[in-house]
């Protein structure tokens, strides 16, 4: 049995939890309390564009590309502890590793929600 469609795009969740990740990710370095350090700018920019790009994608759900930007900042986030040195086993550390991953997973399934949506689905 197949579920009935209930009209809401399957990005749309994954969008949500984006959003939420990337506002996080905005708001760490004041919450790790490294907003005076240089690599809090990655933190802000990262942070602020995967909630542009997410909010846009909730709009926009076939513009599949943004998923797919979404999906790189997912892989930089979680390279950024090794590119800008704090691979310290901090909380700051672990927090952009899970931000990334999280962020990557989600744009993932975004990315691939259009194939899902085409489909018709009904109940008998």
């Amino acid at each position: 049995m197949t579920p009935a469609r209930t009209g809401i795009h399957p990005a749309r969740g994954a969008s949500v939890l984006a959003v939420l990740a990337g506002a996080w990710f905005f708001l760490s370095p004041w919450i790790w309390g490294v907003y005076w350090n240089h690599t809090a700018w990655n933190s802000w920019i990262v942070g602020a564009l995967i909630v542009i790009f997410a909010v846009s994608r909730m709009i926009h759900p076939r513009a599949t590309m943004l998923s797919w930007f979404n999906v790189a900042l997912g892989v930089w986030t979680f390279a950024s502890p090794w590119i800008f040195g704090y691979v310290d086993g901090t909380g700051r550390f672990v927090n952009s590793l899970c931000i990334g991953f999280i962020v990557f997973c989600t744009a993932v399934v975004g990315a691939n929600s259009e194939r899902e949506s085409h489909h018709v689905t009904s109940t008998p």
